[in-house]
């Protein structure tokens, strides 16, 4: 089904098709990244091994199954001859004048 996932494709004419495609569901928790924003994170259950970003601050969490735990911020990277017109505490430019 996919190459990055170990999903379950059942093969034509397969009894009980929904026995692996029930397996690929319940896997779909961890292996799809949630996305939203802060303050929204805690309306998603912190699954074991399923990772959030936040999409307004650049968060990353990491679910332990109780918790989110920040795993660190994704920053945004410029490269231009002029300075970025809307700096972020965080950001790198590199100047190439």
């Amino acid at each position: 089904m996919t190459e990055n996932h170990n999903y379950n494709t059942p093969a034509k004419g397969t009894l009980d098709w929904d026995v692996p495609l029930n397996t690929n569901f319940e896997s779909l928790d961890t292996d799809v990244e949630i996305r939203d924003t802060e303050a929204n994170r805690d309306d998603y259950a912190p699954k074991e091994g399923a990772k959030y970003l936040s999409t307004d601050t650049g968060s990353v969490y990491l679910g332990d199954g109780d918790a989110w735990n920040e795993l660190g911020t994704l920053r945004r990277v410029f490269v231009s001859e002029s300075e970025p017109a809307d700096p972020v505490a965080g950001d790198l430019w590199i100047d190439t004048s």
